[in-house]
């Protein structure tokens, strides 16, 4: 089956900010693979490319940034290639995106109608009745109440929970294959989070629509995903189905992440931290970016990148791994249910 969203080595850099300052890679060679309805989540401290990966998926790169190489091959077509005309009707159309502040995607001087109107006239060639009509229809489907008077107002009048809503009504509006919800719920409370993934996914299982879900939050991740990558230092470290990576993680970044859970920790006692912090891109050596906060690290992790290892289905980018395989085991596998 042919996936619907499929990248091939994606690196992608900024410009250098002076005349002699070099090109910096930020992201390394990113491959992966999103079929029709599937719940992929990417999960990494601030700063791993998490929302870098997002934005170039869509072209929306900050200004200096650009794909240096790859592709990002999306229902039989080229992202990285096409024109800019050409792929505004793709983005918002095809693929929808859920930003982690609503007010990113909503404009604070229009109205719900206005914004949602707009959105979908600028894609479909119809009336503005027939617009306001499928735009209330998709306030009901995301539990908005009153959605009649919440079209009359401003994104200010609206609660965070509620904008939040909003934001998923319009990328649903024009039917997406694919939703990109960049840490979609870290703005809200804990309750309203599980509300809106629960809504995200019935919205996409209903509809057979792929989610690409950001997040640093392992708990919500567990709960609401199919499959998980875990990105580290610009580079993806593990890939598995979550259930899998959460219950036999293969990566000691991955591993860090989970004994870090609070659920793994004795009542009263301090949370687990990993040593040190992630690098800056320049301050990543030729090695494995995480060997310097690792406790199996070995000469050659500090000289050698790894590649991926494991069976097809759950592979983790780790020397140690190799070394198990050949019966030097020098690291436990660790993971738990969430």
């Amino acid at each position: 089956m042919m996936p619907l969203l499929h990248i091939d080595d994606l690196w992608v850099a900024y410009n250098g900010r002076g005349p002699n300052q070099p090109v910096q890679n930020m992201l390394h060679g990113i491959s992966l693979s999103i079929q029709r309805g599937e719940r992929v989540a990417i999960i990494g401290e601030s700063g791993a490319g998490k929302s870098l990966l997002t934005m170039a998926i869509i072209n929306l790169l900050q200004e200096g940034a650009f794909i240096r190489q790859g592709k990002i091959e999306f229902e039989d077509q080229v992202l990285n290639q096409l024109t800019p005309e050409a792929l505004r009707l793709i983005r918002g159309r095809r693929i929808g995106m859920v930003f982690q502040d609503p007010m990113t995607n909503l404009n604070p001087l229009l109205t719900i109608e206005q914004q949602l109107v707009q959105c979908i006239r600028s894609h479909r060639r119809i009336s503005y009745q027939d617009a306001r009509t499928i735009a209330l229809h998709k306030l009901r489907l995301v539990h908005i109440p009153a959605p009649e008077s919440r079209l009359l107002q401003y994104p200010h009048q609206l609660s965070a929970g509620q904008r939040q809503r909003v934001t998923i009504a319009m990328a649903l509006s024009l039917e997406p294959a694919l939703i990109i919800a960049d840490e979609p719920t870290s703005a809200l409370d804990v309750t309203m989070q599980a509300e809106i993934m629960h809504l995200l996914n019935h919205l996409c299982q209903s509809n057979g629509v792929a989610l690409l879900f950001v997040s640093h939050d392992l708990g919500l991740v567990a709960q609401h995903t199919d499959r998980s990558l875990i990105m580290y230092a610009g580079r993806i470290v593990e890939d598995g189905p979550t259930a899998s990576l959460i219950n036999d993680a293969q990566h000691p970044y991955t591993q860090g992440l989970i004994k870090a859970l609070p659920q793994h920790s004795r009542p009263g006692s301090r949370l687990y931290q990993i040593p040190g912090q992630m690098p800056l891109p320049q301050q990543v050596g030729p090695g494995c970016a995480f060997a310097p906060r690792c406790p199996y690290t070995t000469e050659r992790c500090l000289q050698q990148i790894p590649a991926p290892q494991g069976p097809g289905g759950h592979q983790a980018s780790c020397h140690l791994l190799a070394s198990d395989a050949a019966g030097d085991s020098h690291m436990g596998h660790t993971g738990g249910s969430l």
